[in-house]
């Protein structure tokens, strides 16, 4: 359309420079001593449009030639990243079809190593690490590492790398130098957090729990679960680690205090102390405000010198929970204590058809090689072991 108007504009100035021309031709008149030189101006002007033509031309030829260099160059450069592009989608492609020699083959080759992209070095990594080529994998990350902005993904990948090579150490360490060189980067916490648990580095988990919350790495309930699950493993391994246990407790967060797992675990930290009293008066307050197994749990395991009043608490909680196997469980042992027998055979008959599954009937057990009922000890002894055959795996 352009060059269509270009044309039409150009016919018609030429026709009215005709028709101008026809009209009153004029004269150019060029002199210098002892020589002048005479012609129609239409001459002129068409000797003059065809010298700046020329020039124009001759200006052009010039600038090309002397821009054959950086043409060569530019194309080299457009030329050098089409095949490394399709190096990169040869070698992705190989990869997921695992032929890893063949990728790692066509992402790095015989190229030079500093005309190779980090792109396709990490690749070449994963290649590598798939073939357990661990010294080529380092390699190939060692050489990513230093590139414009590829640091955090090198890290990262090099991370992953590290757990499928059942390096879960040096994950957990990379991720952990990571956190450092990038503070509140979320992929960094959530990989952190995931590597941590899988290697019950339960001090590392309570220690980023903060940074999860701040930045919103995970769902509140999670990141609630998660820190639950931490301090109630640390608290675990305080408790079998001497008299130092509650100061655990202590340096606990307000908001897990008065969990009922929390209370429960600080009830089993004192029952182990000898402090029956306050052990009751943390777990009798916390099962006022609703059932709770653990609780319960640890409520059978209290002794006292009016083993009647604590199996009298105990009954007390049965209504809102009648069917629970380890509130019955609790009930067995709490009428054991108080030289119930009878009591005893009927809570513990209760919780084998509540719940009948190996943790109670392997509590059970010696509860009734207790009572003195070795028949009944028996009986619970084989289908403990009818559950545990019914639930091996078949070879």
């Amino acid at each position: 359309m352009r060059t269509l108007t270009g044309i039409i504009v150009l016919l018609l100035v030429t026709a009215g420079a005709t028709l101008l021309a026809m009209h009153d031709p004029g004269y150019v008149l060029i002199e210098r001593a002892p020589y002048s030189i005479e012609m129609p101006l239409t001459l002129f002007l068409i000797l003059l449009a065809a010298t700046v033509a020329l020039l124009y031309f001759l200006i052009h030829v010039v600038l090309r030639i002397l821009g054959i260099p950086r043409s060569i160059h530019m194309w080299r450069l457009d030329r050098r990243v089409r095949l490394l592009q399709r190096a990169l989608h040869d070698g992705l492609v190989k990869i997921l079809e695992e032929d890893y020699a063949g990728a790692e083959k066509e992402l790095i080759g015989d190229r030079k190593p500093e005309s190779i992209p980090g792109v396709h070095y990490l690749a070449a990594a994963y290649a590598a690490q798939a073939q357990d080529q661990h010294e080529r994998r380092d390699e190939y990350l060692g050489r990513a590492q230093p590139m414009r902005g590829l640091a955090l993904a090198t890290g990262l990948l090099q991370s992953h790398l590290y757990a499928m090579g059942r390096e879960y150490e040096r994950s957990l360490a990379t991720l952990t130098a990571l956190r450092v060189a990038h503070p509140g980067n979320r992929t960094v916490l959530r990989e952190l957090a995931k590597r941590a648990r899988a290697l019950k580095d339960w001090t590392a988990i309570a220690g980023i729990i903060p940074e999860l919350r701040r930045h919103k790495v995970l769902q509140p309930a999670e990141i609630d679960a998660l820190e639950l699950d931490a301090h109630r493993e640390l608290l675990t391994v305080a408790l079998s680690a001497g008299p130092a246990w509650q100061n655990a407790f202590k340096a606990l967060p307000k908001s897990l205090r008065h969990h009922p797992v929390v209370v429960a675990l600080h009830a089993r930290g004192l029952i182990q102390n000898g402090e029956m009293y306050r052990a009751e008066s943390l777990l009798v307050p916390a099962l006022e405000h609703g059932p709770h197994d653990a609780l319960f749990a640890v409520y059978g395991d209290l002794r006292s010198d009016d083993p009647l009043r604590v199996l009298s608490q105990a009954e007390s909680w049965l209504p809102a929970a009648p069917e629970n196997p380890v509130l019955l469980l609790a009930l067995a042992k709490l009428a054991a204590a108080a030289q119930l027998p009878g009591k005893a055979r009927e809570y513990a008959e209760r919780a084998s058809h509540a719940e009948p599954t190996r943790e109670t009937f392997v509590q059970l057990v010696p509860l009734m090689d207790k009572l003195g009922d070795t028949a009944k000890a028996a009986e619970y002894c084989r289908r403990n072991l009818q559950l545990g055959q019914r639930s091996a795996p078949v070879p």
